[in-house]
Order: C-alpha cells, then sequence, then structure tokens
C-alpha cells in the first residue's frame, strides 16, 4: 500500500498553485490600499472614523488709523505701570551669590562621590585579597596533594624494584 502522497510524486493538482493565490492577494491588497487612499483624498476631513468639521479662519481686522486718536495712545503708553527700581548692583551680586552657591554644591557632589569611590575600591581590593589567599591556600593543597602522590609513585616503583613480581 502506498500512500496518497507518494502516488502523484509529491505534486497536488486539486487547483491552483501557491503562486497564483500569492497574485491573487497581493492584487487585492493593492486594490484596497489604493481605493482607501483615494477615499482620504476626496473626504480629507475624516479622521479614522471621525468627522472634523473645518475649522474658519480667522479675519484679520484691518486696523484703521481713524479708530486711534493720539489721546487714545498717551493714554495707553502712560497706563503701564513703573516697576520699582532694582537695588546698584543687584544683577551682579545675585549671579556671584547663585555662583558661590553651585560651586558649593558640586563640591560636596564630588566629595560625596570621591567618599563612594574610597569605599568602593576598598571593597574591591578586599575581595582581590581574600580570593588571592582563597587561591594561596588551594595552590599549597594541590601541590601537597602532588608530592604525596609523588612519593606514593615512588614507594610502589622501589618496591616492585626490591620484590619483582614472578609470573612463574
Amino acid at each position: 500500500m502506498r500512500p496518497h502522497c507518494y502516488s502523484h510524486g509529491f505534486h497536488s493538482w486539486h487547483g491552483p498553485r501557491r503562486a497564483t493565490w500569492f497574485a491573487l492577494g497581493a492584487a487585492s491588497a493593492t486594490l484596497w490600499i489604493c481605493h482607501r487612499d483615494s477615499h482620504h483624498r476626496t473626504h480629507h476631513r475624516y479622521y479614522g472614523h471621525c468627522f472634523r468639521p473645518p475649522v474658519p479662519p480667522m479675519q484679520p481686522r484691518p486696523a484703521d488709523p481713524t479708530e486711534w486718536r493720539a489721546r487714545d495712545i498717551s493714554f495707553a503708553m502712560n497706563n503701564i505701570p513703573h516697576a520699582p527700581p532694582l537695588p546698584w548692583g543687584y544683577p551682579e551680586t545675585h549671579r556671584e551669590y547663585q555662583w558661590e552657591e553651585e560651586k558649593r554644591k558640586l563640591q560636596a557632589i564630588g566629595k560625596q562621590a570621591e567618599d563612594v569611590m574610597a569605599r568602593v575600591s576598598e571593597a574591591t581590593l578586599d575581595s582581590v585579597m581574600t580570593s588571592m589567599e582563597a587561591l594561596k591556600v588551594k595552590l599549597a593543597e594541590h601541590r601537597a596533594q602532588r608530592e604525596a602522590a609523588q612519593r606514593q609513585l615512588e614507594e610502589q616503583l622501589e618496591e616492585q624494584r626490591r620484590n619483582p613480581h614472578r609470573f612463574v
């Protein structure tokens, strides 16, 4: 018994090929996008599903020079309240004070950063030293084990030389 898919050599002749369906889908997607763009061009006031009524442009009112009188101009200019004068040298002293305050803040931040870096570097050095000590202990243990194994091997070789194994 042979399976159905092998009878035609892996080809299924039950309809159009994939390329035909791909071309049909691409054509329909292109037509839909073109239709949507043309619809939005004709109805440019639509935003999504909401209708936006057009905003009427502002009508600038031309200034009529006959409406202004000399009396109105002087009244408008003289009606501005006067601000009290600043003390002499105020901006310079204020800027200097702000500058000194900023310098103090930056110095405090620098000192704090220096303290933090000192603590971090000290902790790092401590961890490195403990790691080195642990490695040194491990190396000494390994050396002792290696020397013990070497002695044991030498003892076995010496024992074999003194008492050779007899095969007879």
